[in-house]
């Protein structure tokens, strides 16, 4: 059995990916996983993060991100990381917005086992996926193997029929939805720079979790 790789990717900035990447890296670590965070955007938002949080009073740079991360944002990223990545490790790629950085995302699509889409429960977000599948289905032909593709419903209102309308349109679409939708809170939405404090019942353990049992039996991942 093996590690999990997995890269969020959307057609635009601002979607999610770059907190959902952070998150779930901190929530795998915790479960006890080697994890590796490779920032292929060439923003270096997840980097620039990690040295913020590194810099909070009172913490420590190894418990700030306390797993490896690499900037790597190469059209060859999907050469490149084999090296880099250890045989057990949860990969996880912050991939930049297919709209301006495409031969970059693309090359991760190309290695990951999971594309996680993040998508807000809006119509123009939900139209904007078309192009991640539209893209996805293109490297197919470049893969040893089928990835699997699936959208995270962010930024989500609680008790909002909007969650619950955009899961039904985008299966209508003929998407898999991961069961765990994320709220908007303040907590999520204004964590960049700062460490990341899990809780035992934080949404981004359930996440995890689905993604691991999407993969079950075939990887040894704890969530």
């Amino acid at each position: 059995m093996t590690g999990l790789t997995v890269a969020l990717a959307n057609l635009k900035p601002g979607t999610g990916k770059t907190t959902s990447a952070v998150w779930l890296a901190h929530v795998f670590a915790q479960a006890g996983n080697s994890v590796l965070l490779v920032d292929a955007d060439p923003s270096g938002s997840a980097l620039e993060w990690s040295d913020l949080a590194a810099m909070h009073p009172g913490v420590t740079p190894q418990a700030a991100f306390p797993f490896r991360i690499v900037a790597l944002p190469s059209r060859e990223l999907h050469r490149r990381v084999p090296d880099i990545a250890q045989d057990d490790d949860v990969v996880i790629i912050d991939t930049p917005q297919l709209e301006d950085h495409a031969g970059i995302a693309r090359s991760a699509l190309r290695y990951v086992d999971e594309i996680v889409v993040p998508c807000a429960p809006s119509p123009i977000e939900i139209n904007r996926t078309t192009p991640v599948r539209e893209e996805i289905a293109e490297v197919a032909s470049l893969r040893d193997t089928p990835a699997r593709s699936v959208v995270l419903l962010n930024r989500c209102i609680a008790r909002a029929h909007s969650t619950a309308d955009a899961r039904e349109a985008l299966m209508g679409l003929g998407y898999d939805v991961l069961d765990t939708a994320v709220p908007r809170l303040e907590a999520y939405a204004q964590s960049f720079g700062m460490p990341i404090r899990i809780s035992e019942h934080d949404v981004w353990r359930q996440v995890a979790h689905n993604l691991v049992e999407r993969c079950s039996p075939l990887c040894s991942v704890r969530s």
